[in-house]
């Protein structure tokens, strides 16, 4: 096991840290809100998909602005995405690196090569030119 490998794994749980960490953030308010509504205002109770429904829109916005500081997962664990004159990402480079990420196929062909070699770039990473780094 080499230092790709490491990278590789470290790579992977960030992305299921930010899932779980943008899931929660969102989830347990839109949960709660569904609790008190079906409990305490049921002639509400049509508007709950809707309710759902904002909460999945805001959480694929969290999932695309997730990088915008570097990455929250990233930085537990020594991993960071900056810049190449070593910036952070910004928003709208954060928007850009995730959005393959959540369209299927295209999500593959940024996976490949970071499969393939821990340290690769994501092709998306190379056209904003992003690098994942460590920090340690």
């Amino acid at each position: 096991m080499g230092r790709g490998s490491d990278i590789l794994r470290a790579r992977i749980l960030a992305l299921f840290l930010d899932l779980a960490f943008v899931a929660t953030a969102v989830d347990l308010p839109a949960l709660l809100a569904t609790v008190l509504i079906w409990r305490f205002f049921p002639a509400a109770r049509p508007a709950l998909p809707y309710l759902w429904a904002a909460a999945a829109a805001a959480a694929v916005i969290g999932f695309l602005l997730r990088d915008r500081s570097g990455g929250t997962a990233r930085r537990l664990l020594a991993l960071e995405v900056r810049r190449e004159d070593g910036g952070k990402p910004g928003a709208w480079r954060s928007v850009a690196r995730n959005l393959p990420l959540i369209v299927p196929f295209w999500n593959l062909s940024e996976a490949l090569p970071v499969l393939r070699d821990g340290e690769a770039a994501r092709p998306a990473d190379r056209r904003l030119g992003l690098r994942v780094a460590r920090t340690l």
